[in-house]
């Protein structure tokens, strides 16, 4: 269909140029010479010669007629002057002037299979450019559906009982990660903190990392590293909280927080490097303490795009 209407399109487009040029030449070729003056028959002129004797018996002076240079080229300017002006011709003019109708048709077909060819080259570069948009969802689709995608699988508790009244003695939690993905992750890096917050946890708080002391981690090199092979899980290290915060935390005395992060690049060139973000509040209930759930906060969770931070880039080897 579309080369039918490229053929159409061309041979219309050569026909109003052949329709064109006919108006063109017709109006540039027309003959703007003014007409000369009607030309009379000349007359015959009549010539009298008189003798030498019959011009001295009769008196009269004899003088020769004497036709200079300066007044032959009088006369040629004269004539000249009273001449019509002759229309000036260019070599454009002539050029135009000269052109067949067989020229012109021959320039026709040469702009309709110029157009042809030139409506062709455009649809293929379409069809190209179309071909690599297809070539590119497929392989983002490939790729989305074989790489390395890491998350939050549970929060593992383990705890100890006092037998008599069914108290928590002690308790761990463990934040186990999962890939979903059928390739493993390279680079990974993962981290997990816990805090406790008199009443409630400040809205001003940035999710900050600290390491077993307690002291806020400034340098990438001491996170530990985060290896997940295709569809397997990896343990992040385990969260011993005492019975007396979670006492605290039962009675609504304060908030316990636990949140983390793990980054990791794909086995694939040219990805770009994948974050996912946790926080979860502990929830404690029983009388005396005796469950230990979780609920997801509101801030700090998320993947990629979605993350509060971004991942970082120095885990790339340079």
């Amino acid at each position: 269909m579309k080369t039918i209407s490229a053929f159409l399109l061309s041979a219309l487009i050569a026909a109003a140029a052949i329709a064109g040029a006919v108006v063109f030449l017709s109006k540039m070729c027309a003959s703007d010479v003014p007409a000369g003056p009607a030309r009379a028959t000349p007359r015959l002129p009549i010539h009298f010669q008189n003798s030498g004797s019959e011009a001295q018996n009769s008196g009269a002076i004899v003088e020769h007629a004497v036709l200079t240079r300066d007044g032959l080229d009088a006369l040629l300017r004269n004539a000249q002057a009273k001449a019509p002006a002759a229309a000036e011709s260019t070599w454009l003019r002539r050029f135009i002037c000269d052109t067949r109708i067989t020229d012109a048709i021959l320039a026709a077909i040469a702009l309709f299979l110029l157009l042809v060819g030139l409506f062709h080259v455009l649809w293929m570069r379409a069809a190209i450019r179309a071909s690599e948009r297809t070539a590119n969802l497929v392989n983002e689709g490939l790729i989305s559906s074989q790489r390395a995608y890491v998350f939050l699988r549970e929060l593992q508790v383990a705890m100890t009982k006092n037998p008599l009244n069914d108290e928590i003695q002690t308790c761990a939690i463990q934040p186990i990660w999962e890939n979903a993905g059928t390739t493993p992750t390279r680079h990974g890096r993962a981290h997990v903190n816990w805090k406790y917050f008199e009443r409630s946890v400040p809205p001003e708080f940035d999710f900050a990392d600290f390491d077993e002391v307690g002291n806020r981690i400034t340098s990438y090199d001491d996170y530990k590293p985060l290896i997940i092979g295709p569809r397997a899980t990896a343990l992040s290290p385990v969260i011993t909280i005492e019975p007396a915060i979670l006492r605290q935390v039962r009675d609504l005395q304060g908030k316990l927080l636990i949140w983390g992060w793990a980054e990791y690049d794909e086995v694939f060139e040219d990805a770009h490097r994948h974050r996912t973000e946790f926080a979860y509040l502990v929830v404690v209930s029983g009388s005396p303490a005796s469950h230990v759930g979780f609920s997801q906060y509101r801030l700090h969770n998320g993947v990629d795009g979605d993350c509060m931070k971004q991942p970082t880039e120095s885990a790339r080897p340079v």
